[in-house]
């Protein structure tokens, strides 16, 4: 067991260093679709070509993310967040040279590469520095540079592409990348608990494979898995459903997205405040409820009628605020059953499977969107939120027990 010492950085500055390096490395994997259509313009493909932007940035994030959570517990937060920073920088800017789509392709994949590590580096520290009491606020804190770095995203990338081209837009947001994950690792001044277990791979792998046979993280993981379905519908579904099934304008479904991603802001933040204020560093009731309201929010969309804006706008935010809100929560829950010394690996172990579920549950949402119309789709979506209060409500008995 790792000697715990006292940390000689401000617990503040260490949340916001992985806050803005977390931030810098979003901005293209949350905005990328703002730059679809100026890819179209330039390669004249078809849409299921240009659909392959954004799997091949989720492929690269996937495959090595359980790969990243042992990097993070081998070598450490610090060395991680620079190496793979300088990844998706240098990959960003790599793409932004290409002028074959294929290339462009191989360069996005690298960067999806990279972006495996922004979640797992950096929770050692907060599982370091933060007591239970106040690490789901802080891990909500750190989660809003998903979102925010969206929002900039969506208003920098579009505007430089339009100005300039989209191979400046990439180049610019690789040069952010580089800046805040280089800012992040060499601002940080990591304890020596922290720098990393010295194990062979095997021992690490071997452990994170131990890890991932924990009743408790695949309870917590059940919840997950079920949550991603509610997200992955609310960024890839919502605003057709708004334009086609709600007949709503463009310019109106625009600011209903926006209004949840702002919404998914406030959650992150609130859940990890009522986790440590309200529920005593309980994470699992907190997801309960989320697991809840999210099913309320998706009943709510499929109950839309034609041009229903009060209706269409309450569904938005709690998707945001609920189905989006989550991920600092779940982040946090697995981290703590890894502990100081297996955090990256129960969360390697964790987000793999999490993201391997958003990949499926994309294609199928469409899918029963075409066979059976949008409002079973989210009718459905509903039923399946309400089945994550199980693994939720089993996780937390079994943490209660294991407290006592």
């Amino acid at each position: 067991m790792r000697q715990t010492t006292h940390p000689t950085e401000s617990r503040d500055v260490v949340l916001a260093l992985f806050t803005v390096a977390m931030l810098g490395a979003s901005v293209v994997l949350v905005a990328i679709g703002t730059l679809i259509p100026f890819f179209e313009d330039a390669f004249h493909l078809p849409k299921s070509q240009l659909g392959l932007v954004v799997t091949v940035l989720m492929l690269g994030s996937t495959l090595f993310t359980a790969v990243a959570g042992l990097g993070v517990d081998r070598f450490g937060d610090k060395a991680i967040v620079l190496v793979t920073g300088w990844i998706m920088g240098t990959a960003l800017i790599a793409a932004s040279l290409q002028q074959h789509f294929w290339w462009l392709i191989v360069w996005l994949f690298v960067y999806g590469v990279g972006y495996a590590a922004v979640t797992p580096a950096g929770s050692h520290a907060i599982l370091f520095f933060f007591d239970r009491r106040s690490r789901g606020m802080a891990m909500g804190i750190r989660q809003t540079g998903v979102p925010l770095g969206g929002v900039l995203g969506a208003v920098m990338l579009p505007w430089v592409a339009d100005t300039h081209g989209y191979t400046t837009a990439l180049a610019t947001a690789g040069i952010i990348c580089l800046a805040t994950s280089t800012l992040a690792g060499f601002a940080y001044r990591e304890p020596a608990a922290l720098r990393g277990e010295r194990a062979s791979a095997r021992e690490l792998f071997l452990g994170m494979l131990h890890i991932g046979s924990e009743p408790r993280l695949l309870l917590v993981v059940g919840v997950s898995v079920v949550l991603i379905a509610v997200q992955v519908a609310l960024t890839g579904y919502l605003p057709l459903t708004y334009a086609r099934a709600a007949g709503l304008s463009t310019i109106v479904v625009a600011v209903l997205f926006g209004a949840s991603q702002v919404a998914a802001v406030v959650g992150r933040l609130a859940w990890g405040w009522m986790s440590d204020r309200l529920f005593a560093g309980n994470r699992m009731m907190p997801l309960a409820i989320i697991c809840a309201c999210s099913a309320i929010a998706a009943f709510g969309v499929g109950a839309l009628h034609s041009g229903d804006v009060a209706l269409a706008t309450l569904a938005a935010c709690g998707l945001g605020f609920a189905g989006e809100g989550w991920v600092g929560l779940a982040v946090i829950a697995m981290a703590e059953i890894g502990g100081e010394e297996h955090s990256g690996s129960a969360l390697g172990f964790g987000l793999t499977l999490i993201f391997v579920a958003g990949m499926v549950s994309a294609p199928l949402f469409g899918a029963v969107i075409d066979v059976f119309g949008y409002r079973v789709a989210w009718y459905g979506l509903g039923v399946i939120a309400l089945l994550g209060l199980l693994p939720a409500v089993g996780a937390h008995w079994s943490m209660r027990r294991g407290a006592t």
